[in-house]
């Protein structure tokens, strides 16, 4: 009730999480974390190592060896990048004959005028917005990342020599088939390159692009994506690595760090999926509540499952990981949730939060604004908002000021992403399990395929909820 003064009205009790306890009985605990195995898209996640592992062995050739160092490092494996669908020629009729394209694309770095536009929907367009910065950063080609509901509904201006990507799991979208039908029908469409990123590779985005990067993720049992996402992001990391090296804006020594950093992710990917949700995945088939302690983001999935709202924050190449976490707080959870880039959080959400608002900040040491991103941390804090922190393993410093740090290896800056979902897909697996949610058919989500695109014989059956 509102106090005499007239200051705002307290809660009688703080967070259940701040006096030790779970919010959830322990008999509904005992029968969600039954029933929580059972799901498909536990499995999916639990199979991103997988099929990343199997995606860097199709596109990661060895390259000889890295020489010791002065500093006794012992010799290194080296890698290249090897994209055969992007080394063909184009044929006669395009109208960038004579090219391959990965140099047609490689030219948009030397050329002002032109760029890249990226088109996808839902969990491809923040795949698709993770890709904006890595092409940029790495091969420093300008890059434009639009929604393909949007991008549908307007007039493309296209020079001549621009790329087109298109971003799908399904590769049947209706909206993202639209835009490339639109673009390949504007004036200068004969000029452009369009590339699809899909996982379905005998789709209509793929069939109707100039060539196709697969993503080799498989099917998923869930309707909300995960290791699509995470496969999708992998690819366009070699891309990027691809480009930059063909562009020559890409160092051979940088090149070795990021791809040896990059062949490491997948171990790092499943370190993090035994550490939280190990002790889910090895139901005994009894009903039984787990311990507090046995597995972290079951005890944090506990204490917020009953909020009304969620904001996620991320910098850099950690804001489409923010996007990406809220929107499966909202499919899966059914919780609403809003990702947010954390300097913006000054502008309108701060004032959202209190007591009742969890915050979850993707703060790892290695993002070059960290030390701002603490600073985030602590104006939460000063509002009574409950912290819960992802940082590397060796960042001790967020223990004193976050209600929650989720600990996951360190990699490069650059493939953070990689890494930083996982926590975020699991967080809002268990929630909606212990909501009774149908996890892997969430409502309002439809694995079908809008009547806009041509049926075809493979496109009928599979997915556009992306």
């Amino acid at each position: 009730e509102p106090s005499l003064d007239g200051s705002p009205p307290t809660c009688p009790e703080p967070r259940a999480c701040r006096t030790g306890r779970r919010i959830m009985p322990a008999s509904m605990q005992a029968f969600a974390c039954h029933r929580g195995p059972k799901y498909g898209m536990l499995n999916d996640i639990w199979e991103t190592p997988i099929v990343l592992r199997r995606l860097l062995s199709e596109h990661l050739k060895p390259d000889g060896f890295q020489p010791p160092t002065r500093n006794g490092a012992a010799a290194q494996k080296r890698l290249r990048v090897s994209l055969p669908r992007l080394e063909a020629p184009l044929p006669a009729s395009h109208g960038l004959a004579g090219r391959t394209p990965l140099q047609a694309m490689a030219a948009c770095s030397r050329r002002c005028a032109n760029k890249f536009t990226i088109v996808g929907s839902g969990t491809s367009y923040h795949a698709a917005l993770v890709a904006e910065y890595m092409i940029e950063h790495i091969a420093r080609i300008p890059v434009v990342v639009e929604l393909a509901s949007e991008y549908v509904y307007r007039k493309p201006i296209a020079r001549p020599g621009d790329v087109f990507i298109v971003v799908s799991s399904s590769g049947e979208t209706a909206e993202s088939v639209q835009c490339l039908r639109q673009m390949k029908g504007s004036k200068n469409g004969n000029k452009v390159l369009t590339i699809a990123m899909v996982n379905q590779t005998d789709s209509s985005i793929a069939r109707e692009s100039d060539c196709c990067i697969g993503v080799s993720a498989g099917e998923e049992v869930g309707v909300a994506s995960t290791k699509v996402f995470s496969s999708t992001v992998a690819a366009f990391v070699m891309l990027a690595v691809a480009l930059g090296e063909e562009s020559g804006t890409l160092t051979d020594a940088e090149r070795h760090h990021i791809l040896s950093k990059l062949d490491e992710i997948p171990d790092a990917v499943q370190t993090v999926i035994e550490r939280e949700s190990r002790a889910l995945k090895q139901d005994s088939g009894a009903e039984h509540a787990l311990e507090i302690g046995d597995c972290r983001m079951w005890d944090i999935g506990c204490q917020n499952v009953l909020a009304n709202n969620f904001i996620f924050l991320g910098r850099g190449f950690n804001y489409p990981v923010a996007l990406e976490g809220a929107m499966k707080c909202k499919e899966i959870a059914y919780i609403h949730a809003e990702g947010y880039p954390a300097a913006e959080m000054k502008h309108g959400p701060i004032a959202l939060i209190d007591q009742f608002m969890p915050v979850v900040v993707i703060a790892p040491k290695s993002d070059h604004c960290y030390e701002k991103i603490r600073a985030n941390i602590e104006e939460v804090n000063a509002r009574s908002g409950a912290t819960i922190a992802i940082t590397e393993d060796d960042n001790l410093e967020l223990q004193e000021i976050c209600e929650y740090v989720i600990y996951v290896p360190r990699t490069h800056e650059f493939l953070m992403p990689l890494i930083s979902v996982i926590p975020m897909q699991l967080l809002s697996y268990m929630m909606g399990v212990l909501r009774g949610n149908e996890i892997d058919h969430p409502r309002g989500l439809q694995k079908t395929i809008s009547s806009l695109v041509e049926s075809s014989p493979t496109g009928a059956a599979r997915a556009a909820a992306e």
